[in-house]
């Protein structure tokens, strides 16, 4: 799965009434009340793998997919439709599947009690994955020790024994934009930050990069110790928190500033 960048823009919160035990439809029985496009994306992943869960045609008129037939994907939400039946309105998501094959052709309405917010938790069979998805930084470190493309992660994160990982901070590693961009923000919460960009500079993978991990993260090493981070220096920073994003392949839409790590002090 190819890695998108994190949208600024604010998904607008939405709430319906569920009525999931709908099992006969005809093309006029249910009414679109209102739909609501989603700018970015929320990702969700069945709320119950083992539960049969509908994925309707857009006229809820017949049972295109079930959910528990995808148990390892991802489902990206295009919008979110109110539909009425019988006087009663029940809140459907818009979806597209997402597979670690990189299929995405399954598509269709499912009503939003089956699915549950974030990623699909079988991360041994995900990689490269964007932060967006991820919905605490346990979440995020499950994702680490699991994906077979994480391991230059891990083995970075050895080399600040002390300090803890921060979904909040990976994410302005992501968006690294974001430091200028909303900088006052980024100082309410955290102080005496460290950004290694010599060392950042070898997350990044060019055009046929062939380079292992191994060399990788020892060309990393090389320019932490460079930038003054000797191990002994690595492991003196207590109550620091880093932010880390990698990913292990060339993409055209990635670039060097959204990989590598950042160490700060959180305000509270």
């Amino acid at each position: 799965m190819k890695p998108i960048k994190l949208a600024l823009a604010v998904t607008i919160a939405l709430v319906g009434i569920g009525t999931p035990g709908i099992k006969k439809a005809n093309a006029s029985s249910y009414t679109i009340t209102h739909t609501e496009y989603y700018q970015t994306r929320p990702i969700y992943h069945a709320a119950n793998k083992s539960q049969s869960a509908y994925v309707w045609n857009k006229a809820h008129t017949k049972k295109i997919h079930n959910l528990k037939n995808y148990p390892n994907t991802n489902w990206d939400a295009t919008a979110a439709i109110t539909l009425k039946h019988n006087g009663k309105s029940a809140l459907y998501y818009a979806v597209i599947a997402s597979t670690p094959n990189n299929k995405t052709n399954v598509e269709g309405y499912v009503w939003h009690g089956y699915l549950t917010k974030g990623y699909n938790k079988n991360y041994a069979v995900w990689n490269n994955l964007a932060l967006q998805g991820f919905t605490s930084t346990s979440d995020y470190q499950s994702y680490i020790n699991q994906s077979s493309s994480q391991q230059l992660t891990r083995d970075v994160l050895k080399l600040f024994p002390n300090s803890s990982l921060s979904l909040s901070l990976s994410n302005y590693v992501e968006n690294r934009d974001m430091l200028a961009d909303d900088s006052a923000t980024f100082n309410k919460s955290y102080s005496n930050a460290v950004i290694p960009s010599k060392a950042n500079n070898y997350f990044y993978h060019s055009y046929k990069d062939t380079r292992s991990t191994t060399t990788r993260l020892q060309e990393i090493e090389t320019a932490l110790n460079a930038e003054g981070y000797s191990a002994t220096k690595r492991a003196s920073l207590k109550g620091y928190q880093i932010g880390i994003y990698y990913v292990d392949k060339y993409y055209g839409d990635t670039d060097d500033t959204g990989l590598g790590i950042i160490l700060a002090k959180p305000t509270n």
